[in-house]
């Protein structure tokens, strides 16, 4: 059975990403079972997300989608970013290739 602290293995963080309601429920449920946690909060108040860090000492927190998307540029961050379905569903390589959002920088000038 799939489990977070596998996920992690001999990091110190990742980044896990959660396509939706369905990842982000499995997320939820494997996270309180092995003792993982969004600070002080209760497991039945933690609001999903699309990206969620898990750390080695058992923190989780949510990762701003700028932050994941900018990491995809340029070599990225040293951090690996997984995807939970892929590791679900038992792919030998659950790495995430892509951020899965498009985003587009407003500057607030205008082109005219």
């Amino acid at each position: 059975m799939p489990n977070l602290r596998k996920l992690l293995g001999n990091d110190e963080t990742v980044w896990v990403y959660l396509d939706g309601r369905a990842e982000w429920d499995v997320f939820a449920v494997m996270a309180a079972e092995e003792g993982f946690s969004f600070g002080e909060l209760p497991a039945d108040k933690w609001t999903a997300g699309h990206i969620v860090a898990v750390h080695s000492d058992g923190r989780l927190g949510h990762l701003p989608l700028f932050i994941w998307c900018m990491s995809f540029v340029g070599g990225g961050a040293g951090v690996r970013k997984l995807d939970l379905r892929k590791y679900i569903e038992g792919a030998g390589d659950c790495s995430c290739e892509s951020a899965h959002f498009r985003m587009r920088m407003y500057t607030g000038r205008s082109s005219v």
